[in-house]
């Protein structure tokens, strides 16, 4: 089979208007950001209706052109919408970026308003090992010391879970946790927390992956030789 009439035909420059938009949403199938996605989508439908309109005359593929690029700008003005709504202060923000960027800023909202802002003392103690564990905390700033038998065997910091065994096993601590530096942290009532996201299977899903990617970095640490898990 002769292809070459198919590759002058590709590589013909009077293609290139066809060309460029089917390239961009291969292109935009390939973000993990649903902004850049609408972003790319729009800039490929806006030359189809350029090429269509003026070139490669074709209204109906113009008129769907047109609808396609609609959406997309309605989808994206809904996405910057809710970027400027759920807007993260400091605290706020590790606990977005401990989140895969597949969570969406909404899911992360709603798990954040299920936590209270809590500040804790060098010597406080957080947990104690065999006793029961009332909140799933998340380290925004500060250090603490993980202590088995009054032996420190680990050291947390900012972005990593406190109490995530006692929440996902619903057992007792299994080591103690004291505060070695002014620690400012968000603290998840196990019980509401539990309820919230049985209820909400999206809830769920975000907070599974936030306790991956958390399990990930400390074991990344550990392998380093930095003791960073209880």
């Amino acid at each position: 089979m002769d292809f070459q009439p198919f590759i002058d035909r590709m590589l013909d420059p009077s293609h290139i208007l066809t060309h460029v938009p089917y390239a961009l949403l291969v292109l935009s199938m390939l973000m993990n950001d649903m902004g850049w996605l609408r972003a790319i989508a729009i800039s490929a439908g806006l030359i189809r209706i350029v090429n269509r309109a003026w070139f490669e005359t074709d209204p109906i593929i113009v008129f769907w052109e047109v609808i396609f690029v609609a959406v997309n700008v309605g989808q994206l003005m809904i996405l910057w919408y809710y970027a400027r709504r759920h807007r993260f202060d400091e605290h706020e923000t590790h606990f977005a970026d401990s989140m895969p960027q597949s969570v969406d800023r909404r899911s992360i909202r709603r798990l954040l308003k299920l936590a209270q802002v809590r500040h804790a003392e060098p010597g406080d103690t957080l947990t104690k090992e065999g006793a029961p564990v009332g909140d799933l905390m998340f380290i925004a700033e500060g250090v603490v010391q993980i202590e088995r038998g009054g032996i420190i065997v680990a050291v947390c910091g900012p972005g990593d879970f406190l109490g995530e065994m006692s929440f996902v096993t619903g057992g007792p601590a299994t080591a103690t946790a004291v505060v070695a530096k002014p620690l400012r942290y968000l603290a998840f009532d196990q019980m509401r927390l539990r309820t919230a996201l049985d209820a909400d299977s999206d809830l769920k899903q975000a907070m599974d992956a936030s306790f991956n990617r958390n399990l990930v970095g400390k074991l990344a640490k550990a392998g380093q030789g930095v003791p960073t898990t209880a």
